[in-house]
């Protein structure tokens, strides 16, 4: 079969791979990809929903397989399921558990799903008001979607009212933080739990560990994530149990119940784990990044036969199976570096996740490829002089494996360890435990 990714990042770059490994697949196209992504799987540079339907029509193809939540949440899946063309990913209304965290937060509250004390507001004075009436610290969110930067933790009142008047009033995501959830700040040990699901059965995924924040030591601010492992170290038959029935399949079944659609596609639930008792702290309609880079390896099932599964309503006719192997990813981001123009020097770029600059040459990436590790890349592209430069603020992903976390982690940062460019920084402890 021919199956078309839509994506253009490290997460994208997973997907494909990992149908490109699938035996009942010939061909895979990635839309729009990047130029690390071309260099094994062919990419087509389209963009807007319609341009990618009348590819994936002109092409043919027989499956699709939706990797951002911008274009889910934009009503991607609604396209394709129109003309009847088989596409794995949520319908816009389902998208709305990851396009508003506020309505995700008031209907846990509503059918009691374990969420953290919280209340919503579209009036930055109002807010700053509730945080003064609390003695805890708290985290401020932007409603909408912010490419996963959109959760300011705070440690302070006066953070948080900064953080209020970034989202609210500065508007430095958009429309996405003119309303905002605040809620108390959980303290315990936080995990990426996806599921596979067809609207009426829940097959859970590999446990992975997230580093969100920007620096060692998970200081600095939060980001798209820096870094990620599985298996963690809770993963078991006992974890599953318990998010499965305290927090996966209400939720499925509560926005099926409430709204009249089926949720079908991933889900992605952001949990901490506080004494025993899984809190979601957000949920999301698709495959993590970088998660996807550290589960999607360790899959065994091909990945078309759970795709057809899920938009068959047959998730439950065939086991999903996953191998023991532990992959770590350690995402190369963009540093700091000098703005030029015109030859001068016009102050600096802070890096990732704030402004940075593009188009630095990457080199010794042919140095890294072998069976212990795997480059995905993220914000790379084509140089008529320098070949691949960066273009982006997570560059790329290099991922180890190995028979323990520590032979997986070795290999990831001795693969890192090959690669430069101009403002080249990443994390160190990624995967230490």
């Amino acid at each position: 079969m021919k199956v078309l990714v839509v994506d253009s990042g490290g997460r994208g770059h997973a997907i494909a791979w990992q149908f490109k490994n699938d035996p009942h697949v010939k061909e895979v196209i990635c839309a729009p990809g990047n130029a690390g992504i071309a260099l094994e799987i062919r990419c087509e540079n389209v963009r807007t929903n319609e341009e990618i339907l009348n590819l994936a029509k002109k092409e043919k193809v027989d499956l699709v397989f939706i990797g951002p939540e911008r274009q889910l949440s934009e009503g991607i899946v609604d396209l394709f399921l129109k003309e009847k063309i088989p596409v794995v990913g949520p319908t816009k209304r389902a998208s709305i558990l990851e396009g508003s965290k506020a309505y995700t937060k008031l209907l846990c509250r509503e059918i009691g799903i374990p969420v953290a004390e919280f209340e919503v507001f579209d009036d930055p004075e109002c807010a700053k008001d509730y945080v003064k009436g609390k003695n805890y610290p708290v985290v401020v969110k932007a409603d909408g979607l912010a490419q996963g930067k959109g959760s300011i933790v705070c440690s302070s009142n006066e953070e948080a009212f900064q953080a209020i008047d970034r989202l609210m009033v500065e508007k430095i995501f958009d429309e996405s933080g003119r309303k905002v959830v605040i809620e108390k700040r959980l303290y315990g040990t936080e995990i990426s739990y996806f599921v596979f699901t067809d609207g009426k059965t829940i097959v859970p995924m590999p446990v992975a560990q997230d580093y969100k924040r920007a620096y060692d030591n998970d200081e600095g601010p939060n980001t798209g994530g820096m870094g990620a492992y599985s298996p963690h170290r809770l993963e078991g038959e006992n974890l599953t149990k318990l998010v499965s029935r305290k927090v996966a399949i209400p939720l499925i079944s509560g926005f099926s119940e409430k709204e009249g659609v089926l949720y079908k596609g991933i889900l992605y639930l952001g949990l901490m784990l506080v004494e025993e008792m899984p809190y979601l702290l957000e949920a999301n309609v698709r495959l993590g990044d970088p998660e996807a880079e550290v589960i999607l390896p360790r899959l065994k099932t091909p990945l078309s036969d759970i795709s057809f599964q899920i938009i068959n309503g047959v998730l439950s006719d065939k086991k999903v199976e996953w191998n023991s192997d532990y992959f770590c990813d350690v995402v190369a981001a963009q540093g700091r570096t000098k703005q030029m123009k015109n030859g001068k020097s016009k102050g600096w770029y802070p890096g990732y996740p704030g402004r940075y600059g593009k188009g630095y040459q990457i080199s010794g990436i042919e140095k890294v490829e072998g069976p212990e590790c795997k480059i995905f890349f993220a914000g790379v592209s084509n140089s008529v002089e320098k070949g691949l430069v960066t273009d982006g603020g997570r560059v790329l992903h290099v991922v180890g494996r190995g028979k323990t976390l520590l032979e997986a982690r070795e290999s990831a940062y001795k693969g890192i360890s090959y690669i430069s460019y101009e403002g080249i920084r990443y994390r160190k402890d990624i995967g230490k435990e």
